[in-house]
């Protein structure tokens, strides 16, 4: 994890409002309470003729000519059912996603669409939560009626549906149920929601049993040889994977990183995986004597690794960290997390870094929301600073071009935050931050 010039590389995500996974497009985004919508399409005709005249040039041109209309009569139906239902919390966000980078081009060029649903319900009592979210399934289910549309032009296949709940609690952990639309679509014709609901429960309660068997599979698939079984630990919104393996000097890298992958890969299958994982690799290495080497990483690398956004040397040069013996290794605190009077001799341990930046997020994401919204093509940015001796950060940039208003706001975020005394010289860090939209 330590770069060239011994900076600390990081990586923070933010998912704006009802978050889609990477590489999603947005079809349809409906706001329930206000009616506001942004759709994929740029507005649809106002008139008779323009629809006539669009429906000949997209047969003039062969395309398949996708409308996401018939997506906002189902937004249209689910807004009929709630008015007569009422459920005791209601959703306030309807998303229409397609699995993967599209242009509006491209899309209507295809014959056959797939479409993920996501409901965020907020905010959602926890005393009426399960239930509304039952409710809410049954009547998703009835507004879409099937999970396959055909029309004379082009198929609607809907695949995931996706409803999380923020709770009304302050600081209490979103929750996020997963199903299939066909489970969905029949759980609306037969009433069924609370039993889906149940199933949810009971299969989060295996979670840890079930993660545990796919890493190992996963990990002896890359012929990484595994001691003992991986410990799975799931704790609010973090999950770790601890692994030991045996390893020699010649392929240590190709062993630990194999135990990396295999671990987020399985993570990622599984959708009751919270949304921040953290894996480590302790490796048995046989040389003249067996040697324990211990490594970490957290799990978003990895998985932008898994998606072809990050190479393997980027990965391993600066993102894993090895905790060698003898280093600092500091201990989380509150009070350091607020900048504690009591000094730390040594140098800075990144994971530490890591740590505290992690645990601070809520400073930085406005900041980016509010760059998001000034700016529709803003991706991230990577900041950059130095962490003084006395825990202050200073130095505070971007690497890529940003507003003013941009920068001001993270270094404003950034002095709010306190990290560990220490005896060394300013350490640099660079810590990525990506949106996904």
């Amino acid at each position: 994890m330590v770069t060239r010039g011994g900076a600390l590389a990081l990586l923070g995500i933010i998912v704006l409002v009802c978050p889609a996974k990477a590489d999603r497009t947005k079809l349809l985004e409906v706001d329930l309470k206000t009616g506001a919508r942004r759709n994929i399409d740029g507005g649809k005709p106002k008139t008779r003729a323009d629809k006539d005249l669009d429906a000949m040039l997209d047969g003039a041109t062969g395309g398949s000519a996708f409308s996401t209309q018939d997506l906002e009569k189902i937004e249209q139906a689910l807004r009929r059912f709630l008015r007569t239902t009422r459920p005791r919390a209601m959703p306030r966000l309807l998303l229409f996603l397609y699995p993967g980078r599209i242009s509006r081009g491209a899309l209507k060029e295809l014959r056959e669409v797939l479409v993920d649903v996501e409901l965020l319900v907020d905010p959602c009592g926890r005393s009426v939560c399960r239930e509304s979210v039952a409710k809410t399934v049954e009547l998703l289910g009835r507004s879409i009626k099937q999970a396959t549309i055909r029309t004379r032009r082009y198929t609607i296949r809907f695949k995931a549906v996706t409803i999380r709940t923020v709770s009304d609690l302050h600081g209490s952990d979103p929750e996020t149920f997963r199903f299939d639309a066909d489970e969905v679509v029949q759980s609306g014709q037969s009433g069924g929601g609370g039993k889906l609901i149940e199933r949810l429960t009971r299969a989060s309660q295996g979670y840890i049993s079930q993660v545990t068997k796919d890493v190992s599979r996963r990990v002896k698939a890359r012929r990484v040889a595994l001691v003992g079984s991986p410990q799975v630990q799931r704790s609010g919104r973090l999950v770790t994977v601890s692994m030991a393996i045996r390893s020699d000097r010649t392929r240590l890298k190709t062993h630990v990183g194999g135990a990396l992958i295999g671990a987020a890969e399985a993570l990622a299958r599984n959708p009751l995986t919270p949304p921040r994982s953290e894996l480590k690799v302790v490796a048995s290495v046989r040389f003249r004597k067996i040697e324990r080497r211990s490594f970490s990483c957290m799990g978003e690398p990895v998985k932008l690794h898994l998606s072809g956004r990050l190479s393997q040397a980027d990965l391993w040069s600066n993102y894993v960290t090895e905790h060698k013996k003898g280093g600092t290794q500091l201990s989380f605190s509150d009070d350091e997390a607020r900048g504690g009077t009591e000094s730390v001799g040594g140098g800075l341990d990144e994971a530490r870094v890591q740590e505290i930046l992690a645990g601070h997020f809520s400073l930085l994401a406005p900041c980016l929301q509010a760059e998001a919204g000034r700016n529709r093509r803003f991706r991230g940015v990577t900041l950059s600073f130095a962490v003084a001796s006395s825990g202050k950060a200073t130095g505070v940039s971007t690497k890529e071009r940003a507003s003013k208003q941009l920068k001001s706001c993270l270094e404003s975020a950034l002095g709010r935050v306190r990290f560990p005394r220490h005896g060394g010289a300013p350490r640099p860090v660079t810590y990525p931050m990506y949106i996904q939209r």
